[in-house]
């Protein structure tokens, strides 16, 4: 499974032309991640990108704004284990949430999560030594849920084997779907990476 977050601050190309670009590249899902919005203009981006999406049959969720969600038809939703605590939304066929630890991926399966992004895989403050100070904790809480549990925190391409070999579900990537001119070569490099470890087990 791979997931593209955005961020229109970062994004190499005016937003709609990346999301488009990222949209047609197929990953499994994009979350539209602009929670700086205001409702009205979070829900006007969300319809655009969300037709978009569906287009290219790429599942669309949206996150946080729950109501705007519902409001367009959105089939996903994204929020924080905090609002998965006060209750789940109704109305969408999966719902997703972000947890660091056995402790939050147990608890918020019970919650009813469809999906669990595990953060900080790599320790973003040593992009250079590449420090996967969360894969250790990451394959540990695998074995602790029976739903699909994703990495995500300082990924790029040339990890995605390794994220992979623990056995997760996939890849959740911000910074490389919006900092690039060709998202193509990202989902082909998880493809393959992908196929590659799924073969040799």
């Amino acid at each position: 499974m791979l997931i593209a977050a955005t961020d229109r601050k970062i994004s190499m190309l005016p937003f709609a032309e990346q999301i488009r670009l990222i949209a047609e590249a197929g990953p499994d899902m994009i979350i539209l991640s602009e929670r700086d919005l205001s409702p009205e203009d979070y829900k006007a981006l969300a319809s655009s990108c969300m037709e978009v999406c569906r287009r290219n049959n790429v599942i669309f969720a949206a996150d946080k704004f729950a109501a705007e969600a519902k409001e367009i038809g959105a089939d996903a939703l994204f929020i924080d284990l905090e609002e998965l605590r006060s209750s789940k939304p109704e109305g969408f066929d999966t719902v997703l949430t972000t947890i660091r630890s056995e402790r939050e991926a147990v608890e918020a399966e019970k919650l009813g999560a469809d999906i669990l992004i595990f953060r900080d895989v790599f320790d973003l403050t040593c992009k250079s030594c590449r420090n996967a100070k969360g894969l250790a904790t990451l394959r540990y809480v695998l074995g602790s849920v029976d739903i699909p549990i994703v990495g995500a925190g300082g990924i790029m391409p040339d990890v995605f084997a390794e994220v992979l070999a623990s056995d997760a579900a996939g890849i959740c990537m911000r910074e490389g779907f919006m900092r690039t001119k060709n998202p193509s070569a990202i989902v082909a490099a998880y493809r393959e990476a992908e196929t590659r470890i799924k073969g040799a087990r």
